[in-house]
């Protein structure tokens, strides 16, 4: 899902989430559920990129859990990955009422 670095990113800009609060908030959206094969390797390249950052937090009912927060440049690579979205959907539309 190319679309899913920005959709990871808008989940994280209401607050930090672990990785199945992140899949939750996305499902509660109305989208398929994300496989951890796909959520945790867009996690990965969202923070060796610099936009999240991960932190380990201690659970009360079982093993501490990675928590996901967005860093100071999150709102540019966001407003990027918007503006990518919002072009892919105008081109959608534009091959749609082509003919």
């Amino acid at each position: 899902m190319a679309s899913l670095p920005m959709l990871i990113l808008n989940v994280l800009s209401v607050a930090p989430r672990h990785g199945y609060g992140i899949s939750q908030s996305l499902a509660s959206a109305g989208l398929r559920p994300i496989k951890g094969a796909q959520l945790y390797p867009a996690l990965v390249r969202l923070e060796d990129e610099g936009a999240i950052v991960a932190r380990w937090e201690q659970s009360e009912s079982g093993p501490a859990r990675k928590v996901y927060d967005l860093t100071a440049i999150d709102h540019t690579q966001r407003e990027a990955l918007r503006g990518q979205w919002f072009a892919f959907i105008d081109a959608a539309e534009a091959v749609g009422r082509a003919d």
